[in-house]
Order: C-alpha cells, then sequence, then structure tokens
C-alpha cells in the first residue's frame, strides 16, 4: 500500500504542484507558538514548512512523496525534509512546539499528535469533512472530540460549494495545557 501511495502522490505533485501560499488557518494562528521545533504533516509542497521556516521555526516536513519531499528539502535551511510513510510512523512524545496538519486525514495519528505537542505546543489542523461514511472525510464535530484533550482556541467548519465528494472543512487550533500534559 504504501509504494501505490507513494506513487499516486508522486504523481499528482508531478502534475499539480499544490498551491504555493501558506493555509489562511496557519498566517492566523501561527503566532499562538512559541517559535520552536515544529512538525507538518503531509507537507506536500512544503507551503507550509516554508512559511514556518521564515518566522524562525525549526521544520520537520514529512510526506510520502518522493517528489514533495525533494522540493521541500532544498526550500531552507530551516526546514528538515522526511520521506515517511505516516500509516506507519510513530510521531515522538513531547517533541513540538507547533504541529500542522493541513488537508490531510490518518484518524491513526490523532493520539500520536497530542502526545507529540510539548506542553503548551499548538495544534493547527484542517481538512475535508464529507459524506458520513467516507473514511477519508472527517464527520461533523469529529476533530472537536479527536482533541478534547487540548485546550480550544478555535473550530468551525464550513461548507464548500458545487459538487464532489468535498462537503466542506473542518478547523481546529488547540494548545497542550501545562496542567493536562503533566497527567
Amino acid at each position: 500500500m504504501a509504494e501505490k501511495d507513494r506513487q499516486k502522490w508522486d504523481f499528482r505533485y508531478q502534475e499539480n504542484p499544490g498551491e504555493l501560499s501558506p493555509s489562511l488557518l496557519v498566517e492566523q494562528y501561527v503566532s499562538l507558538s512559541a517559535c520552536g521545533q515544529a512538525l507538518d504533516l503531509a507537507c506536500g509542497n512544503g507551503r507550509n514548512s516554508l512559511f514556518l521556516a521564515e518566522k524562525g521555526f525549526r521544520v520537520e516536513a514529512v510526506d510520502i512523496s518522493r517528489t514533495a519531499i525533494d522540493r521541500v528539502a532544498g526550500l531552507h535551511p530551516g526546514i528538515t525534509a522526511r520521506r515517511l510513510d505516516l500509516d506507519t510512523w510513530e510521531i515522538p512524545e513531547n517533541e513540538y512546539d507547533l504541529i500542522l496538519n493541513i488537508r490531510f486525514l490518518d484518524r491513526r495519528l490523532f493520539p500520536g499528535i497530542t502526545a507529540g505537542l510539548k506542553p503548551c505546543g499548538v495544534l493547527i489542523f484542517e481538512s475535508f469533512t464529507g459524506e458520513e461514511e467516507d473514511r477519508f472525510c472527517l464527520k461533523k464535530n469529529e476533530l472537536r472530540h479527536a482533541f478534547s484533550d487540548l485546550d480550544r482556541i478555535h473550530y468551525s467548519e464550513t461548507k464548500l460549494e458545487g459538487e464532489g465528494r468535498f462537503k466542506g472543512t473542518a478547523c481546529f487550533v488547540g494548545v497542550k495545557s501545562a496542567h493536562k500534559a503533566r497527567r
């Protein structure tokens, strides 16, 4: 499965490198985080990794696509680009001041994302919503419940116009409190 996923994403990034501007959600909430170690899950073309590195973060950018990682590797000296299969990778505990998960969904990672944040670490998460039975889309209020251990700063669900698989987006921004981190 990993090789098939890698080939799919390599092809997609060869055909279309994606958006170049950072996510608006990241721009709006990056200031909540201490400028330290950041993790950009499924970093794609590195648009958010580059934005963070230019703000002074040391960024670990991870993606399954060789094409994407080869592009990200040379963007900025503050970025460490790693080609990883996120289906099997474990996020190190208490490692990151900031974790980004933008337009990617792997529910298996949810507990590791929370555990990977340092006390007072920030999570910025945005992904697509869809039909209840679509395992590649978030369900209504899913992020709110999945990250209930974090102090919620922002949560929204918005509908997208038009037809298609993706019905909207869900956005969550939360902070791992120092009190909850000691439990």
